[in-house]
Order: C-alpha cells, then structure tokens, then sequence
C-alpha cells in the first residue's frame, strides 16, 4: 500500500515543470545564510524522503525542486526587506492588441502606482516573437486593488478589446522574481 501510494506521487510530481534549484542558488533567493540553509536543508530532506522527484542529490549538492522554496523561507519577518524576500502578493501581465513602445507602458505602470501610492510595484517589460511590448508586474497590493487600479488606466487610454490583461495572487514567493528577471533587470517604483 504504501509503495503504492509513493508510485501515485511520483506519477504526479514526473508531470511537474523540472525546475531545481541548488542550495548555494537559495541565498539570493531567501536572503539567508548558507549555515541556516543547510540546517533547513536537513530538516527537508527529513520531510520529503519518501519523495524523490522533489529533492535529487547530484554528487554532493542537491537538486531542490521550485515548490520546495517556501520551506527554506525565513520563518521571521526581517527588518531589511529586497527584492527577492519582499512580500509580494500580485502579479500582473498586460499585452496589447497593437504595438505600443516602451515609454508608453512606463507611463501606464506609473498611472497606476498614482493610483496606489502605497503600494510597491516592480516590473519588467519585454517584446514578444511578434515585436510587440509587454507588462509583466508585481505588487505588494491586494488583487483586488489593483485590479481596479489597473483596470481603471487602461480602460482609460486603450479599448477594452484591444488589449488583456491578467492579475493573479502569487502562491510561489520564491520564484516570482527570478521569473520576472528572465527579461532583464526590474524596475521598481
């Protein structure tokens, strides 16, 4: 029954995006230190040794998978806050209909942080294989908020079906930058 049950997960998590991580990559990520991240570590492999497909060992570094992250997370709130250890609760991704450039998404994201002051927004915009620009953000806002705020701009300055747009709560904190950083440096305002 209980090699059964460890099959059964195995089965799922082979179906999982293979994203690992080795432990000196979780520095930067977590903001801690390599001595704390090894006691962690101890402490998952513990938890997660009935499943493989999460934590691989290659020679002698592990191979973590993404969603093991917020296991090696600070269990307190630190006085200093980055980019990668900041709370983060949404993210949002606008893509247009028509090709705008660069500068016109800028004064689009600094619209909408004018109408959350409050509220800190990083972001990033990148070209897709059609030459048109994009928005990927995120904010420490809640969803609701900012779809408002959001809503409210470009509905402002672009038809409605000329653009989408996506505003989802971020689950994985962990990775939510280094995805983010795939398009280059992020800007925050």
């Amino acid at each position: 029954m209980i090699e059964e049950s460890k099959n059964i997960i195995d089965k799922i998590n082979s179906n999982r995006a293979k994203i690992y991580y080795q432990l000196n990559q979780l520095e930067e990520i977590t903001g801690m230190s390599p001595r704390t991240l090894k006691y962690r570590m101890k402490l998952v492999k513990e938890k997660y040794s009935n499943i493989p497909s999460l934590l691989k060992r290659n020679g002698k570094a592990w191979q973590i998978h993404y969603t093991l992250i917020d296991e090696f997370l600070p269990k307190y709130n630190k006085k200093q806050s980055n980019l990668t250890n900041h709370k983060w609760e949404t993210i949002m991704t606008w893509n247009t209909k028509d090709s705008y450039d660069i500068n016109y998404h800028v004064q689009l994201i600094k619209e909408v942080k004018q109408k959350l002051p409050s509220v800190n927004i990083g972001y990033v915009i990148e070209t897709d294989g059609r030459g048109v620009s994009h928005l990927h953000a995120i904010t420490d806002g809640f969803k609701d908020n900012v779809e408002i705020a959001v809503s409210g701009i470009l509905n402002k300055y672009i038809d409605s079906g000329q653009y989408r747009c996506q505003i989802e709560k971020i689950n994985n904190y962990g990775s939510i930058t280094s995805y983010l950083k795939k398009s280059g440096e992020i800007t925050i305002i």
